[in-house]
């Protein structure tokens, strides 16, 4: 194989390999194209059902988050969230008036008690207390379908101390509840070892390559997890060179940032690896729905899929040092993610969805595992930084095809 073949096939592999969905809608929905054989074939297996039940969720999601669009819009002020049920779009409103003109667009209303701007509320009200949030709580967000906050803690260790850190949020009048959960939130990144993308040369740690994306100027720019932005070069396996971080957003309740690529050794490709020989082309990165399929491709788990479980969420990451590092913003959702998996691609049908952060992780013999791992009958909890904020904070355009 030539030097120019070699390049143009790892370049393909480096941006799919990679990686790591609020209403939008998913395959269907943005151009009309069809789910490709490996995402069906992902559903399957991590949903348990056959082909064509695998490709009417992907056409009801799409279905259903053009009508939830609608409404939200309809419900202006009241609105309160909107989610999947059965296929079909509900959304919340915090006023009764507004129902009927809800129900008018297709979607089921239901009446709550608090808006989603005085969740976002209640919620911003714990993200000023980050720094001194106890130890043991892990993550908060907004829970849409419950029109509550929820704070995870570590299962067993729930103290005064949390239900101070809960009463200050619920100070606004909304829900707050507390969730017991199992495994670490641990960033999913600086794992040696695998087929994926190496920090400083190879010395820094493995992450997962995420989106293609480029400059206002046509610069190719390579947008991966910040937590992976390490000095020195950012190589391929075989110790081809790939390009250098330029920007970096961690350690800032932020987890993204951007590789200038060599134009002449690489050429980006709008495509996300689905791990059996083949490739997702990237159409758009249209959010996909609360409740919604999510297919991510990484190094270390390779390609697994999930459901949306919450946006907004707000993590905090324990580091080797001790320190805790602390991210907003992130999508919660199941599918497995363990170290190494870190930038890698999360997409819903052809939509573009965001950068894989980290998870929830348990000790198996070891080695720290995905909580869905082995026969625990447990869904994984896992966080992606949405790429619609990356592109827009850099001024990148993404790469489609």
């Amino acid at each position: 194989m030539s030097r120019r073949t070699a390049t143009r096939a790892l370049g393909v592999a480096l941006l799919v390999t990679a990686t790591a969905g609020s209403l939008a809608a998913p395959a269907l929905a943005a151009g009309g194209s069809s789910p490709s054989g490996a995402v069906l074939a992902a559903m399957q297996r991590d949903f348990g059902l056959s082909a064509d039940q695998a490709r009417q969720r992907v056409s009801q999601e799409a279905a259903a988050a053009r009508v939830a669009s609608n409404a939200r819009t309809t419900a202006d002020s009241a609105y309160a969230g909107s989610w999947l049920e059965s296929g079909k779009p509900v959304v919340a409103v915090a006023d009764a008036a507004r129902a009927d003109a809800v129900r008018a667009t297709g979607a089921e209303a239901r009446v709550v008690q608090s808006s989603r701007a005085q969740l976002d509320g209640a919620k911003a009200a714990l993200d000023r207390r980050t720094d001194s949030s106890p130890a043991e709580v892990g993550s908060w967000y907004v829970d849409e379908p419950s029109n509550s906050v929820v704070v995870t803690v570590d299962k067993g260790k729930r103290t005064p101390a949390t239900d101070a850190f809960v009463a200050e949020a619920a100070k606004s009048g909304s829900q707050v509840r507390v969730e017991e959960t199992e495994g670490t939130a641990v960033a999913a990144g600086d794992l040696v070892g695998g087929n994926a993308i190496y920090m400083g040369g190879g010395t820094a740690g493995r992450c997962s390559a995420g989106f293609a994306a480029k400059t206002t100027s046509g610069e190719p720019r390579l947008v991966t997890a910040g937590h992976c932005s390490k000095p020195g070069p950012v190589v391929a396996l075989g110790n081809l060179g790939i390009g250098q971080f330029v920007n970096t957003n961690w350690k800032d309740g932020n987890d993204f940032a951007a590789v200038a690529v060599d134009p002449l050794t690489w050429t980006l490709q709008p495509m996300v690896n689905q791990w059996n020989g083949s490739n997702v082309t990237v159409k758009g990165s249209e959010e996909a729905p609360l409740g919604g399929a999510i297919c991510k491709s990484g190094s270390t788990t390779q390609w697994t899929c999930g459901t949306v479980r919450a946006r907004n969420v707000t993590v905090k990451y324990g580091q080797a040092d001790g320190s805790t590092v602390v991210v907003r913003g992130l999508t919660q959702y199941t599918a497995c993610v363990e170290q190494g998996d870190s930038g890698g691609s999360n997409i819903s049908g052809d939509q573009a969805q965001g950068l894989t952060s980290g998870a929830r992780l348990k000790d198996v013999d070891g080695k720290l595992r995905c909580l869905s791992s082995g026969d625990s009958g447990m869904n994984s909890v896992s966080w992606f930084q949405p790429i619609n904020e990356a592109l827009k904070e850099y001024s990148l355009t993404l790469v489609t095809g």
